[in-house]
């Protein structure tokens, strides 16, 4: 293609002092385009400096664009990037700021290398496609922020953030990533979660149990009638580690074989004992139930899908980590 015009009009996109506000409409004058808006706060002096990234095919155009008296884009942060740098995934920088909060608030499934690296590829996706968030969205998504961490009064809220050193402005900042990471997720998803299930909805078959880890393996498994009064004994002599007697287990987040011997057991009777890390589990079934495509198994499918999706990008992603005492790259 011709890039001259397109290039004309990135200039004025750059040099209009908000491009953030343009940005959709340029994507839509060339969505053959990728777009990415890369911006870059001068630690010096806290000004702000925007550059945008255009791929087209295998070119790659980066342009940038510097008022006069400001400080142009390559002599911005000069320092070694290791210096304040964790990882940088395909290009997105991950400093060790954003780490901790990425740790504590954001992703929740996985080890910490795997969420960081995840938070990576996220960001980049949506550096390109992320849809701006109403007001109105906003407070939906800030009141389900506050909810799932049980902050339902002002005061809570407000200790919670002084607790964890945060500005209302960065709280905002993360209650946004959080609703646009699951609009992002939706996306994923569209059209492919009754396949998934179709294929692989036993996994989401639901087991509720009584259990409890006995630290040496029982000399007899108690009767079914009699199991939680085995288990409360247990725990008063400390024959039982202590823990939740009551669960809900999914198929699919078990080990295969320690599934099979719950999910085949007749209801009201006990199963075990299985070895585990720290003793011997014993199981009493009290219902089995096959998975439903209701809301709440419709959500646990979408995230299994958004995780395989994820997986497929880290597979061809180049990973830089920047830690310890040397640089460390992985990845293709």
């Amino acid at each position: 293609m011709t890039y001259g015009p397109m290039l004309a009009d990135a200039v004025g996109l750059l040099s209009s002092g908000e491009p953030e506000r343009g940005l959709e409409g340029f994507r839509a004058a060339y969505p053959q385009v990728r777009t990415r808006l890369v911006a870059q706060r001068e630690e010096f002096d806290g000004s702000l400096h925007h550059a945008l990234l255009m791929k087209d095919g295998d070119a790659t155009i980066s342009l940038s664009w510097c008022p006069e008296q400001a400080l142009p884009w390559p002599l911005r942060g000069v320092h070694r990037a290791g210096e304040h740098l964790l990882l940088r995934v395909n290009g997105i920088e991950t400093p060790v700021a954003r780490a901790i909060a990425c740790l504590d608030f954001i992703w929740d499934e996985s080890a910490p290398a795997d969420r960081l690296i995840a938070d990576s590829l996220v960001r980049e996706e949506l550096a390109e496609t992320r849809e701006p968030l109403s007001d109105a969205a906003l407070q939906e998504a800030m009141d389900a922020f506050r909810r799932a961490r049980g902050l339902l009064t002002v005061e809570a809220t407000r200790a919670w953030m002084e607790r964890n050193r945060i500005s209302h402005q960065e709280l905002e900042e993360l209650v946004a990533l959080e609703a646009a990471v699951a609009a992002l997720r939706s996306r994923v998803a569209a059209g492919r979660v009754e396949e998934w299930f179709a294929e692989h909805g036993a996994e989401l078959d639901v087991a509720r149990v009584a259990r409890a880890v006995f630290v040496a393996e029982p000399a007899a498994v108690p009767d079914a009638a009699g199991f939680l009064d085995a288990v409360e004994r247990a725990f008063a002599d400390g024959g039982a580690r202590p823990g939740e007697v009551f669960a809900t287990l999914r198929r699919g987040d078990l080990d295969k074989e320690l599934a099979e011997r719950i999910f085949e057991a007749p209801p009201g009777t006990v199963a075990g004992p299985f070895p585990v890390d720290g003793g011997h589990l014993l199981v009493k079934v009290l219902a089995v139930e096959p998975a439903v495509l209701d809301a709440t198994v419709r959500d646990l499918v979408e995230r299994r899908i958004f995780s395989d999706w994820i997986d497929e990008r880290r597979n061809v992603a180049k990973i830089e980590w920047f830690w310890g005492i040397a640089e460390r790259t992985a990845g293709g």
